[in-house]
């Protein structure tokens, strides 16, 4: 285990609330303004491109370049976001997605958008989002007190689920009025977080960057993953939590086709908002649960809890029980994740931490990737039995693993010593 990380805002002033901390505010408010938009225009591009082909193959292209670009970027992102300001990567990768999406609408709005400039203009976007969100999470332990980090984790979780319920429908709207306003939209939206990210008093980095290891972007993403194996807690939580992310979007996917199998169209759109409320709720109970629970008692209750819950699927009628099971499970995530994370920062040096972030950025955006196929594949060819058993299969395992861990067991609670519950 590292020793512990130097320069964390703790240090610098006493503790205030998250809701005074200004540094904190200005960074969660300009991921809201770009998750929200990106989630706007991932609804849109496929809408955009078969409105435009009629084929729906290569509606999936444009999904497939953001979700590619982002993962075969997100490694040499968290070694940008160590070697350089983070808050200048995350003004030029919004100044670049801006840029992108407005040549995209004015395209649109001519008449002439072609499948090659929407597929270039979704790759700009993925890796902007690489590099945005590994220097946000690499940048967060900085600007929040380790005592109230597990607490921002959380309130970041409900940033993402808020996100994921609003932005897609938004994005149908936009699109249904005019079909150029998603895109607009999302210039504008990655405008805004430039601007709110300009007023951000960023911590200084001076030293880390000039302390900075010799050698180019592809040594630094060597060195940032070797020291990513070679430590036993962080490389169990990351497997954990990979496995847990590909089931449970795998599930999402598999949920919606089995209602639409069942004929209970009407109630898919349901499915995702109750998914997405779920883990709302979670994530504002997180920080009540964390100090209510042992780290090790938080990791078995998600995993055990999926585990029976899961299962359910197979019998329950389909439609919004399908939805209330996912929102269940999403409930129990954000108090987990928000252990996790936290104890990830803190025990990552800051010269290291975007190489950690872009790093868990890829495993769980393959895990999404592989989750989502595998899922689609088994209810295709063997029926939503078989494939909610293999789901329920694969998180008992995982349930396991995290009980006969030592690593997990002795996961210490956020800001606390050592394993158990927090004072």
């Amino acid at each position: 285990m590292t020793a512990r990380c130097d320069g964390r805002a703790q240090t610098a002033a006493p503790a205030r609330p998250l809701r005074r901390n200004r540094a904190y505010n200005l960074l969660w408010s300009s991921n809201v303004l770009s998750q929200l938009g990106s989630q706007a225009t991932l609804f849109a591009y496929p809408l955009l491109v078969m409105a435009m082909t009629g084929s729906v193959f290569q509606a999936s292209l444009v999904e497939f370049a953001v979700a590619a670009s982002r993962m075969v970027a997100g490694l040499p992102a968290g070694a940008v976001a160590d070697r350089v300001s983070r808050k200048r990567v995350m003004l030029v990768s919004e100044a670049a997605r801006a840029l992108a999406l407005a040549v995209l609408a004015v395209a649109i709005a001519a008449g002439r958008a072609p499948l090659a400039l929407i597929l270039a203009v979704a790759v700009v976007e993925g890796v902007s989002t690489a590099l945005f969100s590994a220097a946000d999470q690499a940048l967060l332990p900085l600007v929040v007190p380790e005592p109230q980090l597990s607490s921002a984790v959380a309130r970041n979780t409900a940033r993402y689920y808020v996100a994921t319920i609003t932005g897609p429908g938004l994005g149908g709207v936009l699109y249904n009025v005019l079909r150029v306003l998603p895109f607009a939209a999302q210039a504008v939206a990655s405008l805004g977080a430039l601007g709110v990210l300009l007023f951000l008093r960023a911590p200084e980095e001076r030293a880390r960057i000039a302390a900075a290891e010799p050698g180019g972007l592809l040594r630094h993403t060597l060195t940032g993953l070797r020291w990513l194996c070679g430590h036993r807690l962080l490389r169990v939580t990351v497997g954990l939590t990979m496995g847990f992310n590909a089931v449970f979007s795998g599930l999402l996917l598999v949920a919606i086709g089995m209602a639409q199998q069942a004929g209970a169209t009407d109630e898919v759109g349901p499915i995702g908002m109750l998914m997405g409320t779920g883990g709302v709720l979670g994530a504002l109970a997180a920080p009540w649960l964390r100090l209510r629970l042992a780290p090790y008692t938080a990791v078995l209750l998600l995993t055990w809890g999926a585990s029976a819950l899961v299962p359910l699927l197979a019998v329950l009628p389909a439609g919004y029980c399908y939805g209330a099971v996912l929102g269940c499970t999403a409930f129990l995530a954000p108090t987990a994740t928000a252990i996790i994370a936290t104890h990830q920062m803190t025990t990552t040096p800051d010269a290291m931490r975007g190489r950690l972030a872009g790093a868990i950025g890829v495993s769980l955006g393959a895990a999404s990737a592989v989750g989502t196929l595998a899922g689609g594949a088994l209810l295709e060819f063997s029926g939503p039995v078989a494939t909610v058993l293999a789901a329920t299969a694969v998180l008992v395992l995982l349930a396991l693993l995290a009980t006969l861990s030592g690593a997990i067991r002795a996961l210490p609670a956020p800001g606390g010593p050592g394993p158990g519950r927090s004072a």
